[in-house]
Formats: C-alpha cells, structure tokens, sequence
C-alpha cells in the first residue's frame, strides 16, 4: 500500500486513518524543511496547518466537533503524540515544534508511509526499512485509531462517580482550565483572574465546560491553563495570543475548551 503525499496535494488513501498517516509523514517533512539554526521555530498551528494543506481533509474529517475544530484536524493533533513517543519531534510550548535527528532519518530509511507508520509504532527495525507485511494496514489502524475519534463513554458515566471506572484521556490533559476575562465581576470572581471561572473536564467528550448566567454586555476572555498566565490560549487557539471577543444577550451560556486544539467555543452562538 502506497501512501506517499503526491506534490500536487492529491491523496491516495481515502479511509481517515490514511489520511492521518500521511498527515503524520507531512509533519515529519515540514519540520524537515525548517532551517534547524533559525532563532524562531515552527508553531504547533502552523504545522498542523501546514499538513492539512498538503492532505486536506475529506469526508467524515471535515466534520465540526463541539470544540469548533474538524475531526481530522484534532485526529491528527492527538496522533502527533506518537511522533514525540518515538522520539522524532520535540513540542517546547511556546519554543514551538521541531524535528529531532532520528526523525529526519526515519524519512530517508522508511520512504514508504507504511513503513514508517510501523516503525513508528514499535513494529519494525529503526536502522533498515522492513520488507513488506500482509498485516501493515493493521499496524497503521493500531497506531492511529484511537486518534481518529473521540472515544464515547455511556450517558450514565457522564461526570464524577464514585467507583466507577472511567477510561484514560487519549491525550494529557491540564490540571486546571480557567475563563480568565472581564465577564469575572460579573460571576462573583474577579477580573482577568486565571485562577477564577474554571472548567469542569468531561471525559465523554474529552471538553472542559463551564455554564454561567452571564448578564448581557461585550466580553473579552482568555484561557488561562493551571491557574497562571504561564501558559494561555487566544483567538484561533494561538498560545499568548489576543484575546477573545463575544457580545451576550444575556443569560445561560456554557463555555467548551479543547485542549486538543486550544479552541473555545460557546454555546448558545455568540456574536464577536
């Protein structure tokens, strides 16, 4: 099974878990490309974006979850773990993301996107490429699909409940997610505060929500992770970046923020 990314953006795996395979290989060559001396690295965003481009999203992929990002694209976020666990690219925060010297030759020892999805998951020799395997799509689908769907827990299990056996999230998650804005006075918390409005994470889903009456007005808001300012999320989901706008009616709304993709959305629909 072939699954090189053709240069004219053309796919030849339809399935999502291709696709995520051959996201994860564009990964690999768009750190490639970046010049290693070069003060500033490449975003988290701006890769992912970057990969996307090159195989853009089809289908079921292109479908909004609740957080406001595609399917595919938070597939593709939560699969780039794998890429870290292999220890081909480093994620340094705000230092952005860049590829490490066993990831640049994973690319020239494993041309195919097979192989290099298997040797990526363990399957297969680092130093030499591995003669092809009737079972290499399985490997692909074992290394991939818990990323290409959020994992449902049933409706009973939704919340807190003692004893009950809940499963991991696919992906760390923070200790604490704050709406840090100047909605604070308004809920009986103070403004901008980043240890103020926190959110409540639903493993159903694998969102951090918070639903508060909040009287009419314009707000502006930032996400603040672990009580500080240290690390914090913007418009578009950009680390440090500005803040969000909404203008409210008035009344119940409910906040939902993806630590997949940094997004936050609300629900009922806002007006910025």
């Amino acid at each position: 099974m072939d699954l090189h990314v053709r240069n004219e953006g053309e796919t030849l795996a339809k399935n999502s878990i291709e696709n995520t395979a051959l996201r994860l290989r564009a990964v690999l060559e768009v750190l490639a490309a970046e010049d290693p001396s070069a003060e500033r690295r490449i975003s988290r965003g701006e890769v992912l974006s970057a990969a996307v481009t090159r195989v853009p999203l089809t289908g079921s992929e292109a479908e909004l979850l609740a957080s406001g990002a595609a399917r595919g694209e938070r597939a593709l976020s939560n699969a780039s773990s794998k890429l870290v666990k292999a220890g081909w690219i480093t994620k340094e925060g705000r230092a952005g993301w860049s590829i490490t010297a066993s990831g640049r030759q994973a690319l020239q020892d494993f041309p195919d996107t097979a192989d290099l999805l298997a040797a990526m998951n363990g399957k297969a020799p680092a130093a030499a490429p591995p003669a092809a395997s009737a079972d290499v799509e399985e490997v692909i689908e074992g290394a991939l699909q818990e990323a290409a769907a959020v994992p449902g827990i049933p409706p009973e299990h939704h919340g807190a409940h003692e004893g009950a056996e809940l499963p991991e999230p696919s992906f760390p998650q923070p200790d604490a997610v704050v709406i840090a804005g100047n909605m604070g006075s308004a809920l009986g918390r103070a403004d901008w505060d980043p240890a103020g409005l926190q959110l409540t994470f639903d493993r159903s889903d694998e969102l951090w929500k918070l639903t508060a009456d909040l009287p009419a007005g314009h707000y502006e808001y930032k996400v603040a992770l672990d009580g500080s300012w240290d690390e914090n999320y913007g418009q578009h989901g950009h680390r440090d970046g500005a803040n969000m706008n909404m203008v409210h009616d008035g009344g119940p709304l409910t906040f939902l923020y993806d630590h997949a993709t940094h997004t936050v959305v609300t629900k009922p629909d806002v007006s910025a």
